[in-house]
């Protein structure tokens, strides 16, 4: 048996935290291909995995990594897009348990694109849930049409920053919110037009004030809480929201239902998980998103830290104290 090191969210010695263990490094088996992790990318999902507050539940030890990059090292039978040596990114992969927090990882070849041409590792790592999230809302489930008003909150992490500069590429106008003002730079650097204090008491009616009364068509909610009833205020006519995140720490929601049926608007709850299992949807997606990373209308991703492996803690507590803007990095780069 061949070793590696893994990070899981375990119990070790009375503390349950993000630690480094031993595992068997895995074989690849049919569409299957096994990478050498040059880096991979901390995610929400990963917080609400350990926090059992995930639809999908999890068990200790859990498993962490949802993105990541790094060298193709053996392929299993049937194996026709890539071959050992080449470099490569991970799309989140839904299909079975495929996690990049580790020395070597499995994934489907279905979930794997080339590296990008003269990207860092850290960047090749980071770029798809940043992308891929908001790809469906965006274009396929409400698409956006060019001068419509999209408003992005919690917009300084990882895929927040992406939904702006997804938004931007289809001719949206942003509003972007954040808790803290010292990001507010980073928001009108990738495209914003304005920028938005969540915690401000008039919220909506500075939303109303800024697209002169119209309200947003979409608001992209990672924050959910009591955070919905205030956003749902802020809705154009026949507008909608989706929730899809629960950064406020509260997985329930309450907001009067005259504010929808007023608006005549919808509320919709969205899973890429979910999106990514219909048919051909990885398909659309990867080949919306990749022409535009190689034309560099849509950029690499902005990178916050990079930890070294042996620090995967504090990655983690980086990303629990909503310190980052932009995406938190681990790097196995030998």
């Amino acid at each position: 048996m061949v070793e590696q090191s893994v990070a899981v969210f375990d119990a070790v010695d009375g503390i349950t935290d993000f630690t480094l263990v031993t595992a068997e490094r895995p074989d690849p088996g049919p569409d299957e291909v096994r990478i050498r992790i040059a880096a991979f990318a901390l995610n929400q999902a990963d917080l609400l995995l350990t926090q059992g507050r995930h639809y999908v539940k999890a068990d200790l030890p859990i498993r962490v990594g949802y993105e990541g990059c790094g060298v193709v090292d053996a392929i299993g039978a049937e194996v026709t897009r890539f071959e050992i040596g080449h470099r490569v990114s991970c799309i989140p992969n839904v299909d079975g348990p495929y996690w990049t927090a580790g020395e070597y990882a499995l994934a489907n070849e279905r979930f794997l694109v080339p590296w990008p041409h003269g990207w860092s590792a850290a960047q090749a790592a980071g770029v798809w849930m940043q992308y891929l999230t908001p790809y469906f809302p965006f274009v396929e489930l409400f698409p956006i049409k060019r001068g419509d008003w999209v408003m992005i909150t919690a917009a300084t992490g990882g895929t927040g920053l992406g939904s702006v500069r997804l938004a931007k590429h289809l001719g949206a106008r942003v509003i972007a919110t954040t808790r803290s003002e010292h990001k507010i730079a980073a928001l009108h650097e990738h495209g914003a037009e304005v920028v938005l204090a969540t915690e401000r008491s008039d919220l909506a009616a500075a939303v109303m004030e800024m697209t002169d009364g119209q309200g947003a068509r979409l608001i992209d909610d990672t924050l959910c809480g009591p955070y919905v009833a205030k956003l749902a205020e802020a809705l154009a006519d026949r507008g909608t929201m989706f929730v899809h995140g629960a950064l406020a720490g509260d997985n329930t929601l309450t907001l009067p239902v005259l504010t929808l049926v007023h608006r005549a608007a919808g509320l919709y709850g969205y899973s890429l998980i979910n999106e990514l299992r219909r048919p051909g949807a990885l398909e659309r997606a990867r080949d919306f998103i990749l022409p535009a990373l190689a034309s560099g209308d849509l950029p690499p991703p902005k990178i916050d830290r990079i930890y070294p492996f042996a620090e995967v803690r504090a990655a983690y507590e980086r990303m629990r104290a909503g310190q980052q803007t932009g995406k938190i990095v681990v790097s196995l780069e030998r």
